[in-house]
C-alpha cells in the first residue's frame, strides 16, 4: 500500500507531466506547423524620369531569385514627365542593362506589353578591376515634346531549376539599368 508521501509525490510527477504534455499540445496550436508552396508572378518595379536629360543609373540586386525555373519579373517605366513637369524638348532615348557572370540566368526583355523578346545581342567586357559583366544591346526610344508619355519595359529573369547546388547558393547577380536621354 501506498504512504501519504509517495501519493503526494506520484500526483505531483502525474501533473507535472500532464502540464508537460499540455504545453506541448498548446505550443503546437500556436506555432504553426505546416508548409505551403504558392506560383505566382512576382513583378517589381524601377522608374525613370527623363525630364532633364541626363544619364541615370539604377542597380537591382536579384538575391531572392531561386533556382526554380520560374519567371521573376522587373517592370521598368521611362517617363518625360513627372509630377507636374513634363519635357519641354525632343527626346531620344537609350536603355541599357549590365549583368554581373556571376549566376547562369536568362534574361527577356520586353517593350510596352508586347510578346517579342527585344533585349538583343550581349557582349562580355572586363572592367578596370578585372571583373567580367555581360553588355546587352540598348533599346531606343523617343518621345516629343509636350505630349505626356511613359515606356513600360518588362525584364523577365529565369533561373533554371537544374542549377540548384550548392555552388549557386550563395551568388548574387547585380542588373545595372541605365537611361541616357539626349534631346533632339
Amino acid at each position: 500500500m501506498l504512504n501519504k508521501n509517495d501519493f503526494k509525490n506520484f500526483n505531483k510527477v502525474t501533473i507535472l507531466v500532464l502540464c508537460i504534455m499540455l504545453s506541448f499540445v498548446l505550443i503546437g496550436k500556436i506555432y504553426a506547423r505546416f508548409h505551403t508552396e504558392i506560383e505566382g508572378e512576382i513583378v517589381n518595379k524601377v522608374a525613370f524620369y527623363v525630364v532633364d536629360p541626363v544619364p541615370q543609373t539604377q542597380q537591382i540586386k536579384i538575391g531572392e531569385l531561386e533556382p526554380n525555373g520560374q519567371n521573376f519579373n522587373y517592370d521598368i517605366t521611362v517617363s518625360n514627365y513627372k509630377d507636374d513637369k513634363t519635357s519641354e524638348v525632343d527626346m531620344n532615348y537609350t536603355l541599357q542593362l549590365i549583368t554581373t557572370t556571376n549566376v547562369p540566368v536568362t534574361y527577356s526583355l520586353y517593350a510596352n506589353s508586347g510578346s517579342t523578346n527585344v533585349i538583343g545581342n550581349k557582349e562580355i567586357f572586363q572592367n578596370t578591376d578585372g571583373m567580367y559583366f555581360f553588355r546587352y544591346a540598348p533599346q531606343v526610344g523617343s518621345f516629343v515634346h509636350g505630349v505626356r508619355r511613359t515606356d513600360t519595359y518588362r525584364l523577365v529573369i529565369n533561373f533554371p531549376e537544374s542549377y540548384k547546388l550548392a555552388m549557386y547558393q550563395d551568388l548574387i547577380d547585380t542588373i545595372e539599368v541605365t537611361v541616357d536621354a539626349r534631346q533632339v
